[in-house]
Order: C-alpha cells, then sequence, then structure tokens
C-alpha cells in the first residue's frame, strides 16, 4: 500500500466490492473507518474499495430533488 491519500468532499464509504470482498467489516454505503473518514489510502480508490458518500444513493434513499 502506497503512502497516499486522497481526500473526500464529503467523507469515505465501502463499495459493493469491499463489501464482497470483506463482507464481515464491510458494508455497501457505511463509512469507513473512523481514522480514515475523509483521508483514505489512494490505493483502496484506486482499486474500487471506497467512494465520496456524496456519489452513492443507497436503496430507499430520499434526497430534496425527490419532492421537486
Amino acid at each position: 500500500m502506497s503512502d497516499k491519500k486522497v481526500t473526500a468532499k464529503t467523507h469515505w464509504v465501502w463499495t459493493e466490492k469491499a463489501a464482497a470482498k470483506n463482507p464481515a467489516h464491510s458494508r455497501v454505503g457505511e463509512p469507513i473507518w473512523p481514522h480514515f473518514k475523509t483521508a483514505a489510502p489512494k490505493d483502496w480508490l484506486d482499486e474500487g474499495l471506497i467512494q465520496d458518500a456524496s456519489e452513492i444513493e443507497l436503496e430507499g434513499q430520499t434526497t430534496i430533488d425527490d419532492f421537486i
């Protein structure tokens, strides 16, 4: 793992790929570990294990846009 970090616009959450790889600790759309919440290893993003919370819409999640 490289030392490079990436900073999230909001915070990092786990992806489906991460949940499939490590189902005991990673759930889709849930924040990643607190010490990496906003600055996480770039390798994780490159591998598709994390994504910015602003880029995910969980099933059943309502946004203000749904009412406009």
